[in-house]
């Protein structure tokens, strides 16, 4: 035999050797063996008792309808308010414009207006087209419609939270 057959043989027998050693002598002692039936059981039982204290408390009417009306199915996200933002499509669409006026802010004789969450000054055209801001108001904004010549008086929506 070479040199080099000699010294893997030799390799071949030191892994062997030690496969021999962590199968039959070292695996024993480290690893107990698991119960996994009784794991398992210890389990249910907790998770019997959990469930049973919790059927025993006595949940107060609003508890109840908060559980009802979480696993109801939505009919709307509530988080999308469709009315506050009126886009030039919708507008197109719909014989009655409507207007949302959701802030107001006044700096010296400069007032500023949100409706339909854009900022505007008076006499400033809206982003609909064909309506202007005549007047601007703490509690109401009045706009004008160019076509009709008419005025439209939007009070303003507060958020209550």
């Amino acid at each position: 035999m070479s040199k080099r057959e000699k010294i893997i043989v030799f390799v071949m027998v030191l892994a062997i050797g030690f496969g021999v050693y962590n199968l039959f002598i070292a695996s024993p002692s480290k690893r107990g063996r698991i119960e996994t039936g009784k794991k398992l059981t210890d389990l249910d039982k907790l998770v019997a008792s959990v469930t049973e204290e919790l059927n025993k408390a006595d949940l107060t009417e609003a508890e109840a309808f908060i559980i009802a009306r979480a696993e109801a199915e939505w009919v709307r996200d509530p988080f999308f308010e469709r009315g506050l933002f009126v886009t030039p499509e919708l507008a197109a669409q719909a014989e009655e414009v409507i207007f949302t006026y959701t802030g107001y802010m006044e700096m010296g004789k400069k007032r500023l207006a949100v409706i339909n969450g854009l900022e505007y000054q008076t006499g400033e055209e809206l982003e609909l087209g064909g309506y202007v801001v005549q007047s601007i108001h703490p509690d109401m904004v009045v706009i004008k419609s160019k076509g009709k010549q008419r005025l439209i008086t939007v009070p303003f929506e507060q958020e209550v939270f």
